[in-house]
């Protein structure tokens, strides 16, 4: 089956990125053929003016200068290699269309994973991940590892008036944290199961052959891969590293990212420990087996670190795994009942 498959922007995040490839891996094994919308979606006009203006302001301050915002997306040159070699895609589009769906002769649509459904990271493409672009589409509509990101409702009502219609037009919805089963029922109407994220679904020998050409560092060392450096996160990066008695190593991401993906994979394949306020950083350690501190991060989403750290510690994420799988082969297999 062809499967078009809706998610973040392609752009410059390591976890989003891997969360992708392994999705699109799972789903090769399972006998399809994916391949990603590829979106890098225009800003919208008030925020690039106001941008701008803001930009040309500072630029009269020789100490506070800063880059104009680009008119589009861009992908970072650290992730281009990664993303054109390892991940299928269609060309590059602006937006969302059923020309898309066409040109591809796609069979499926399948919306995952990530928090593709928090409206302040998809706001200008929340009812695109709802699929409100595809109404006419007569294909099997899937979300696979959904993610709201907390366990509050954070939909405005109109945002909730457009999407919950649309959400009850899916074949099969499932979400990322339990959490995200209870927002589904009680305000999109829908009945969805929790399933792990893609990243989860790949072994850990998978990815050492991702990162296989990268050399293996002979030291011991704590890895300190935090996206939002605080107090906080220092105290506990300083504290582990005396407890261990481990150098420290420290990583950015987004904007600050500095390795490929791959060397990024190889962080977690040689750290002796690690210190991270990131969801994919925990995912990573988990998957490297390496102790690890998660220092939870309130604003990107709590919810998702506690439901995972609570599948790990009680064992339970290689049946979580089977029953994620399961979850694809089975819906993916069944014929389209909604319309």
């Amino acid at each position: 089956m062809r499967i078009g498959i809706l998610t973040q922007p392609l752009v410059g995040n390591y976890g989003g990125v891997l969360q992708n490839w392994a999705l699109q891996r799972t789903l090769k094994e399972l006998g399809h053929e994916p391949v990603t919308i590829d979106v890098l979606p225009l800003p919208g006009v008030g925020r690039f003016i106001l941008s701008t203006v803001k930009s040309l302001i500072l630029w009269f301050i020789p100490s506070r200068r800063r880059k104009f915002m680009c008119w589009s997306y861009k992908r970072h040159p650290l992730f281009k290699d990664f993303i054109n070699k390892r991940i299928a895609k269609t060309s590059v589009q602006g937006c969302y269309s059923m020309k898309t769906i066409d040109e591809y002769d796609l069979e499926a649509l399948v919306v995952g994973s990530d928090q593709i459904w928090r409206p302040m990271y998809s706001a200008r493409v929340l009812p695109d991940m709802f699929l409100r672009f595809a109404c006419k589409f007569n294909g099997k509509k899937i979300a696979y590892a959904a993610s709201f990101g907390v366990d509050k409702w954070e939909f405005t009502q109109k945002q909730h008036s457009v999407c919950a219609p649309l959400a009850q037009r899916f074949d099969a919805v499932s979400v990322r944290e339990k959490s995200g089963v209870v927002l589904c029922k009680k305000y999109l109407g829908v009945d969805a199961v929790p399933v792990l994220d893609p990243t989860l679904l790949v072994k850990k020998e998978v990815y050492a052959e991702l990162c296989a050409n990268v050399p293996e560092s002979s030291e011991h060392f704590l890895a300190a891969y935090v996206l939002d450096v605080s107090e906080e996160t220092d105290r506990v990066i300083a504290e582990e590293a005396e407890r261990h008695g481990l150098s420290v190593r420290r990583y950015s991401a987004d904007k600050g990212a500095e390795l490929t993906v791959e060397e990024w994979i190889a962080i977690f394949r040689d750290a002796s420990f690690v210190v991270t306020d990131s969801f994919h950083g925990t995912v990573f350690s988990i998957i490297f087996e390496k102790p690890f501190r998660c220092v939870m991060n309130n604003a990107r989403g709590l919810d998702r670190f506690t439901d995972l750290l609570d599948k790990y510690h009680s064992g339970t994420l290689r049946e979580w795994r089977m029953k994620s799988i399961a979850f694809l082969r089975e819906e993916l297999g069944k014929e389209t009942c909604k319309k």
